[in-house]
C-alpha cells in the first residue's frame, strides 16, 4: 500500500501538538499504533514495542464499518432498502419460537442499533455457539416499545446485515471488501472472521494495521474515491456518518450519537472498537486517524480531537519548528510499552529452583499445562504445552524477542516476549501481537516447594477478578529435572 509521507510542519501544523498528543495517548490509555494522515499524506505513524505497524490485529467493533460499506452498495444497488422488514431476508431462519416484535424490525433498526435488543450479543456470546448462529440471536427477546426509539447496541444486529448482505449480493462481506475496496487501495489480502455456517461475522473480526485503516479513514473523507475510481458510492459516504440516534452514556464526549453503524459527533465521525481502537474522520479538517490499542478507556478519540485541533490552529515558532519536527521524530522511534523490571542473572538460589524442571500447572486462562524454563545466553527459554500442543517460545532480557508461535494461524500467530528476575521471581510480559492483548505473568516458588503464578492482562473479556490479577499454581515433576 503506498502512501506519501509528509513532515508535518511542511503542512502547516505544529508539531509541538502532536507530540503532546502521542505523550497523552500513552499515559492515558494502551496505545499498540497511530497512522495519522492530513490531506492524504501521512504526518505521522508509529507503533509501541511489541506491537507494530506491519502486523495487523484483530478489530472489534471498528470491524463493523466494512459491514456498513457492502450495505451501501446494496442499497446503491437497489438490492436493498432500509425500510425493508428484517424477516423478508431471515424468516427462513427463524426459530419455533420468537419475539413477535422481530415482525416490527428492518434494516435501518439494524443498521442504528434501535432494534430493541436487551442483550448485547457479542463476539464472546457468539463463540459459545457451534452452529446456527442467525437461528440463536433471532431466540433473543426484544423491549418492543424501545424499536426505533432508543439506542441498544448488539453485535447480533452486525450479523445479521451481514448475512443479508451475502443473501442479496451472492458474496459475503470480504469477498465484496476484498474485491471493491482493498485490492484496489493495495491492501493485499485481508482477513475477516467467519461463522460455522462460513458467514463473515459482520461486527467484530476483521484483521487491519494502523496505516490500513487510516487509509479507509482516508477513503471517507474523499467521498469513496481513491485514486481516481469510486470505489464506494459517494452519497453513501456522506450518509454513513451522520448523527442519528443519541447514546446516552457518551453525552460528554466526542462521539456522542450512533450513526450508520459507526459512531459520530459534531467534529468527528468514527469507527470505534473494543479496547479503544479507532477509525477517525475530521468533519472541519481533512484528518484521517487509523489506531490499534489495548485499552480500558475509550478516551483516544477525544485526545485525539484536542491535540489535531490545536496542531491546525496554534503554529509553531518558525525557529522552533525544526526542532519540534525532530523531537517528534525521536518519540516515534523510542515508542515502547513497559518490560519487566529487575535483573536477567539466575544464579539466585530461588531462581534456580525454577529452572531446567518441568512445572506442571493448574487451570489458568491461557490453558498452558506445562513448562520447562531454562536460559539460553542472555534470553530465556520457554518449552510450553498449551492446550496440547508443544511450543517454544524465547524472551529477551528487557528487550522484546518475537515469536511465530502459530504460523498457520492469522488470529494468534505473534507473541512478543520479555523477562526479568529479581530476588525470587521471575516477571513475564507477553504481547500477542496480532490481538489488542497484553499479558504480565509473575511465577516464583514458595516454601513448600509449589510453584505460584499469576496472570494480568491489559484488558480482557473474561469476567473480573480482584485487581485483574487470576492466580495459578505448579508443581514439580521429579522425574523430569533436566
Amino acid at each position: 500500500m503506498a502512501a506519501t509521507y509528509v513532515k508535518p510542519g511542511e503542512l502547516g501544523l505544529n508539531p509541538e501538538k502532536l507530540t503532546e498528543m502521542l505523550t497523552e495517548l500513552e499515559q492515558t490509555v494502551e496505545i499498540h499504533s497511530i497512522s495519522v494522515r492530513f490531506d492524504g499524506k501521512v504526518i505521522l505513524e508509529g507503533a509501541w514495542e511489541p506491537f507494530s505497524l506491519e502486523k495487523p490485529q484483530m478489530m472489534h467493533s471498528l470491524s463493523k464499518i466494512g459491514t456498513s460499506i457492502c450495505l451501501g452498495f446494496a442499497l446503491d444497488e437497489g438490492k436493498i432498502h432500509l425500510e425493508d422488514k428484517l424477516l423478508d431476508y431471515v424468516r427462513d431462519e427463524l426459530p419455533e419460537e420468537y419475539d413477535p416484535a422481530l415482525e416490527d424490525l428492518t434494516i435501518y433498526h439494524l443498521l442504528t442499533m434501535q432494534a430493541g435488543s436487551k442483550e448485547c450479543c457479542n463476539n464472546v456470546w457468539f463463540s459459545k455457539l457451534t452452529r446456527d448462529w442467525e437461528t440463536n440471536w433471532l431466540k433473543q427477546p426484544k423491549i418492543r416499545e424501545d424499536i426505533g426509539k432508543a439506542f441498544h447496541y448488539d453485535s447480533g444486529c452486525s450479523y445479521t446485515l451481514s448475512r443479508i448482505v451475502t443473501k442479496v449480493m451472492g458474496k459475503n462481506c470480504l469477498a465484496l471488501m476484498q474485491e471493491r475496496v482493498f485490492d484496489k487501495m493495495g491492501f493485499g489480502e485481508i482477513n475477516w472472521l467467519t461463522s460455522p455456517e462460513g458467514h463473515n461475522t459482520g461486527g467484530w473480526g476483521m484483521y487491519l494495521t494502523a496505516g490500513k485503516i487510516s487509509a479507509l479513514a482516508q477513503l471517507l473523507l474523499q467521498k469513496g474515491e481513491w485514486n481516481g475510481e469510486q470505489l464506494i458510492p459517494a452519497w453513501w459516504t456522506e450518509e454513513i456518518g451522520k448523527m442519528r440516534v443519541v447514546i446516552p452514556e457518551d453525552e460528554k464526549k466526542a462521539l456522542t450519537h450512533y450513526a450508520y453503524h459507526i459512531k459520530a459527533g459534531k467534529e468527528i465521525f468514527a469507527a470505534e472498537g473494543a479496547f479503544g481502537q479507532y477509525l477517525i474522520c475530521f468533519r472541519d479538517y481533512p484528518v484521517a486517524i487509523g489506531i490499534t490499542a489495548g485499552a480500558s478507556e475509550y478516551l483516544a478519540a477525544d485526545i485525539c480531537l484536542k491535540y489535531i485541533k490545536e496542531a491546525v490552529q496554534i503554529p509553531c515558532e518558525k525557529e522552533n519548528l525544526e526542532e519540534a519536527q525532530e523531537k517528534l521524530e525521536e518519540k516515534l522511534v523510542h515508542l515502547t510499552l513497559p518490560k519487566p523490571e529487575g535483573d536477567k542473572k539466575d544464579t539466585n538460589e530461588a531462581i534456580k529452583k525454577l529452572l531446567n524442571k518441568r512445572i506442571v500447572f493448574t487451570e489458568n486462562p491461557r490453558q498452558i499445562e506445562s513448562a520447562v524454563i531454562s536460559t539460553v545466553g542472555e534470553e530465556l527459554k520457554l518449552e510450553l504445552t498449551v492446550a496440547g500442543e508443544k511450543k517454544i517460545l524465547f524472551a529477551g532480557y528487557k528487550d522484546w524477542k518475537c515469536n511465530d508461535m502459530y504460523p498457520n494461524d492469522f488470529t494468534k500467530r505473534y507473541h512478543a516476549v520479555s523477562y526479568a528476575f529479581d530476588e525470587d521471581a521471575l516477571y513475564l510480559s507477553v504481547g500477542l501481537l496480532n490481538t489488542s492483548y497484553r499479558e504480565e505473568y509473575c511465577l516464583w516458588v514458595n516454601s513448600e516447594n509449589v510453584v505460584v503464578g499469576t496472570w494480568r492482562p491489559n484488558v480482557t473479556y473474561l469476567p473480573a477478578e480482584e485487581d485483574m490479577t487470576w492466580k495459578f499454581t505448579g508443581t514439580f515433576e521429579p522425574s523430569c529435572i533436566l
